[in-house]
């Protein structure tokens, strides 16, 4: 069973350990895109199979130009209504 809620913290981990982002990049970078955290198309294929296989939801192409915020509200709106 997928865990429920998607929070910032597991976020910036899975954006460390996936996609080898410096955890003081991603800190307080809410309002940052992937793009904008120089996270490239292989880092958003990484993340997308991170998030596939640890919340059982999917995160779209066009991801890539959103918020962590906005990834945060994605994800926890998807998991929601996959419950």
């Amino acid at each position: 069973m997928a865990p429920t809620g998607v929070t910032r913290s597991r976020l910036h981990d899975i954006l460390a350990t996936h996609i080898g982002l410096e955890p003081e990049v991603v800190d307080g970078a809410t309002d940052s895109s992937l793009a904008d955290l120089g996270v490239d198309s292989i880092g958003l294929i990484e993340l997308q199979k991170a998030v596939s296989d640890e919340y059982d939801t999917e995160l779209p192409d066009e991801a890539h130009a959103w918020s962590l915020d906005q990834i945060i509200d994605h994800l926890n709106s998807t998991t929601r209504k996959a419950s």
